[in-house]
């Protein structure tokens, strides 16, 4: 497997390390106010209620930093709020049980199981639908900039023992939207940057595309954009693919043209899946091609499939393309997999082809593939 291959992998364990589960994605209205589903009773401990009837958002946040300014002037304090998600989110471990401990250190939120394990976010894999969440952003009282952020599952129950939290509300989702993404473009971390882009990105408004679209091609730090790339693959916007070839086509890096290929496979239209196959097909780069090939093994669809046998069986294709491709059809479910590589073990006119087959062959301990193998055996 090549090394743009792996850093592909790489970039798909990364975001599973976070466990954030990326289910199919289903496009949606723009949001409008989220419901109020229990108030602050999913947070104990020292919560403080800033959100006052009239206010805006940004003067709640105000006086909330005025308020954490007289006890702590050199500080930092949280502030969290509702939103509506486009799916439901889900924080710490599924059999999590007590309430998760949230702190401060070393300006970033630290949030632990009563196991003392650190908690994960993951996406919940029932049904994408809108859902009540709740962000959490730590931020320096004296600048008033957030320092880092977070989403809270109000399913869950959060202690703020050691330090205060503010309470905003349950402001309307545009206005939530507006209120992330200038501390967003306020904050000087790169890493928090990035870490604010799920928050921004989970908003179920219809500005959340035009806004990482104009990240991902303008903005100035390139983790950030490549962070921009990768939620633009998980948005339930059904420009989101359009967008990607775009930035594909513009992007002239070759770990931008990485992440959209990858974004690309996270996405359920047909427009991505013909996407992938184009640069599988045509694209100059010979790395960027295999990362589609393989991307394509991942997606399973019938288009994907067919790509991948044409690939194969295409007598203009390079030996290492085809035989990329033959892995990507082992990454198929077995009942595709195993007849395609049968077939292939069998037909094709390339050797090396043909030996790559019956390796993945082997891996998958099907009984097809044993009889294969004992057939292939006996003739010698």
């Amino acid at each position: 497997m090549t090394a743009r291959i792996m850093n592909a992998e790489k970039a798909a364990a990364l975001f599973g390390a976070v466990a954030f589960l990326l289910a199919a994605v289903v496009c949606t209205a723009p949001a409008g106010p989220t419901p109020d589903v229990g108030g602050t009773g999913f947070l104990k401990g020292r919560v403080h209620d800033a959100a006052r009837a009239g206010a805006s958002l940004e003067e709640r946040f105000a006086a909330a930093r005025s308020e954490a300014a007289r006890s702590s002037p050199s500080g930092t304090f949280f502030a969290a709020a509702r939103f509506e998600s486009v799916s439901r989110i889900h924080f710490g471990r599924p059999d999590g049980a007590g309430p998760l401990t949230v702190a401060s250190g070393d300006s970033r939120i630290i949030i632990r199981e009563t196991s003392g394990d650190d908690p994960s976010i993951r996406e919940g894999d029932e049904k994408r639908t809108p859902s009540p969440a709740a962000w959490l952003i730590l931020s320096d009282v004296k600048t008033g900039r957030v320092v880092d952020a977070t989403i809270l599952d109000p399913e869950r129950t959060y202690a703020f023992d050691s330090q205060a939290v503010f309470w905003l509300g349950n402001p309307p989702g545009a206005e939530s939207l507006s209120f992330i993404e200038t501390r967003f473009q306020a904050a000087s971390d790169p890493e928090v940057r990035e870490r604010m882009l799920l928050v921004l990105s989970r908003h179920n408004d219809s500005r959340v595309y035009g806004l990482l679209r104009r990240i991902a091609l303008e903005d100035r730090e390139m983790d950030v954009r490549r962070s921009a790339v990768f939620w633009l693959g998980t948005i339930p916007d059904p420009r989101a693919p359009a967008g990607l070839k775009e930035i594909y086509r513009l992007d002239r890096d070759p770990e931008i043209k990485e992440r959209v290929v990858f974004a690309l496979s996270l996405r359920p239209e047909k427009e991505a899946v013909l996407e992938l196959i184009r640069i599988a097909r045509k694209d100059a780069d010979d790395s960027a091609r295999r990362n589609a090939v393989f991307w394509l093994g991942q997606k399973a669809s019938a288009e994907s499939v067919r790509a991948l046998k044409d690939i194969i069986e295409s007598p203009g294709e390079e030996r290492q393309l085809k035989e990329q491709a033959v892995f990507a059809v082992s990454q198929l479910p077995p009942e595709r997999a195993v007849p395609m590589l049968i077939d292939i073990a069998r037909t094709h006119r390339s050797s090396s082809v043909r030996k790559k087959a019956l390796f993945w062959l082997g891996q998958t301990g099907d009984p097809a593939a044993l009889k294969l193998f004992e057939e292939i055996l006996l003739k010698k």
